[in-house]
């Protein structure tokens, strides 16, 4: 089709003046995305003109709006290739190559043509000038030009893909390559969108040209909502964000069409966190129901039945004595059994009474392998073994291989053997790993895993996402804490609407939203999981890692039997040593994080292996 000139007289419109500043000179941030969604179809070339080419000419009478490129282009030109005749400006409908370069031009791209002869040549070959538009991006000072118009494999400076297509280039600093796809990406986007509502955001995210390294570490270095991954290797890469809501998606994943197969395409696996508190619907899963009182053999006291209502659980007394001797968890709102003589803290959940004697669910050698149930492993002291599936030492109930000569807790040994589904990763089913070979760290906790390269994981091997036996499976999906009236929900990611930083109401210090954590809606409050009641650790030991707060890994230990001492007249009390604690009575040695025995009428204080030597007598 041959292009005629308009007969009326155009404008020359800017639609961005004050560039190279375009996005410092807005205060209204809102009003500038509005200006950068800008989109009319030239009446020439029939592509759209938008705000990146900034110059376009629009008619004074009617609607008839033209490149700035379009319009200055001749409508006939002399060629030296063709003598014989003119050609005339023509929209390339058919497609047909230029007999010069022999390159295809696009559907509906302007050339030169000869009606009489068929004979076509390019923008490029006839005019000696690019057959794109220039365009004044604001992620650069200077205009940049589309290189030629071969496509090429290039990594693009946006996003850090190699592309194959047209890329755009500066010819002022030639510091600037980017590729087609990449630089007409919209200012905003809805996630939703992009990703086909995989992924869902209530809010728009905002396109941006860099995240500085200080920014990043500003927000505990967040990774991308849909990959995952890290922006630590990308801060001048773009992407998109909502900076209230601290939510930030690489320019590549959000359009991309990210492999998820969804939790509701397999309707019969374990769902957690489970709703209930204290796991009795796994428990009723895996045990059949019995009646009657525990056996006599679990404790040498005999134990009641009673319900714990609505008992505040959150001083620290409580935090070390509400744990259940059989699985090491809290004790909150489920019946329970516990000792009736005075002064002695045994306490049993109603579910750890009706645990098998024996099962065959194996060890790590020998998946069918017999384990034998212990109410106490007598030959270590105090109880505490080693167990062989979450590499921490334990002192509740043990499964004990004899084959093998190993223990595994009460938990580890109950660990679904198929897949569960998690709600820190809704796309994808978990699997137990023993091994990883990226992200050796808990989504959950950020906590890293143990220096045994087998602890076992449960983990979705697409993603290389991983998660602690115990972050996994134990952790409530809500909690009661003193601090709040309402229930505490466990957050996996930063709240939307939440605004400004994180602060933990228990210990009051800063909180890494990227790690999971206790929260409520209606309060704006949060809480780290190590301060919220079921998590029995003290203070100096609780691990910080990438800025997050996680359970100290030998801290799976019930605190608070009493014992006494061929060296002390007094009874001793098997506590975790404090700062406060000082030094042992014995040895001298800092009590600071180590197992002790303390004397609650004196100033006495030894470590465990000082009260091993001086030959410890059975609880009282």
């Amino acid at each position: 089709m041959v292009v005629l000139q308009h007969d009326h007289s155009l404008s020359l419109i800017d639609l961005n003046p004050r560039y190279p500043h375009v996005e410092e000179a807005y205060d209204d941030e809102e009003d500038l995305i509005v200006k950068q969604a800008f989109r009319r179809p030239c009446n020439c070339c029939s592509q759209e003109i938008t705000y990146l080419h900034r110059y376009y000419y629009k008619c004074d009478h009617c609607d008839y709006s033209q490149h700035k490129l379009c319009v200055e282009l001749p409508t006939k030109l002399e060629h030296a290739s063709h003598s014989a005749h003119s050609l005339s400006l023509f929209l390339n409908e058919s497609q047909v190559q230029c007999h010069m370069c022999k390159s295809i031009p696009w559907y509906k791209q302007l050339c030169y043509r000869c009606s009489e002869c068929m004979f076509n040549i390019c923008l490029d070959c006839g005019m000696d000038r690019v057959q794109h538009h220039t365009i004044y991006h604001p992620s650069h000072k200077h205009p940049l030009v589309p290189y030629r118009h071969k496509e090429i494999l290039a990594e693009c400076d946006a996003c850090g893909k190699k592309h194959e297509g047209v890329f755009y280039l500066c010819v002022t600093c030639f510091r600037c390559f980017i590729h087609n796809d990449c630089v007409f990406q919209p200012k905003r986007l809805l996630i939703q969108d992009g990703t086909c509502g995989r992924f869902i955001h209530s809010h728009p995210l905002i396109l941006s040209y860099s995240f500085p390294k200080v920014d990043q570490e500003a927000k505990f270095d967040p990774p991308c909502r849909v990959c995952d991954n890290s922006f630590s290797n990308s801060e001048n890469r773009w992407l998109y964000k909502c900076e209230k809501c601290r939510y930030y998606v690489h320019l590549t994943c959000s359009s991309s069409g990210y492999n998820l197969k969804g939790q509701q395409n397999y309707p019969n696996v374990l769902r957690f966190p489970l709703q209930d508190q204290i796991y009795n619907k796994l428990m009723d899963f895996l045990f059949r129901k019995t009646n009657g009182m525990p056996d006599k053999h679990i404790h040498e006291h005999p134990l009641i039945l009673v319900d714990n209502g609505h008992r505040d659980i959150t001083s620290p007394m409580n935090k070390v004595e509400d744990l259940c001797n059989g699985c090491s968890t809290s004790i909150m709102t489920m019946p329970f059994y516990k000792c009736t003589l005075s002064g002695c803290n045994y306490v049993l959940h109603e579910w750890c009474t009706r645990l098998p004697v024996q099962i065959i669910r194996g060890c790590r050698r020998n998946p069918q392998h017999t384990l034998t149930l212990l109410p106490k492993v007598d030959r270590h002291l105090f109880g505490i073994f080693f167990c062989k599936v979450c590499w921490k030492n334990c002192n509740g109930f043990a499964y004990y291989c004899d084959e093998c000569s190993s223990y595994i807790d009460v938990l580890c040994a109950f660990i679904p053997g198929g897949e569960i589904a998690h709600e820190s990763h809704p796309y994808h089913l978990l699997s137990k790993v023993n091994e990883r070979q990226d992200k050796n760290y808990c989504r959950i906790c950020l906590s890293s895993f143990s220096h045994h390269t087998t602890e076992t994981s449960l983990s979705c091997k697409d993603c290389n996402f991983h998660l602690h036996l115990g972050c996994a499976l134990f952790l409530p999906e809500t909690i009661r804490h003193r601090y709040d009236k309402h229930p505490m929900t466990l957050s996996y990611r930063p709240i939307e609407n939440h605004g400004g930083d994180y602060f933990c109401e228990v210990c009051e210090e800063e909180l890494n939203p990227n790690a999971s954590f206790y929260h409520c809606q209606e309060c704006v409050q949060s809480m780290h999981l190590a301060c919220a009641p079921l998590m029995p650790q003290s203070k100096q030991h609780i691990f910080y890692g990438s800025g997050a707060k996680g359970v100290y890994v030998e801290d799976n230990i019930k605190f608070g039997a009493m014992y006494q001492s061929n060296g002390h007249p007094h009874p001793l009390k098997f506590l975790k040593g404090t700062e406060s604690d000082g030094r042992c009575t014995r040895c001298k040695f800092s009590l600071e994080g180590w197992h002790i025995l303390k004397c609650l009428q004196c100033k006495y204080a030894i470590d465990r292996y000082c009260f091993q030597e001086l030959n410890y007598k059975p609880n009282l």
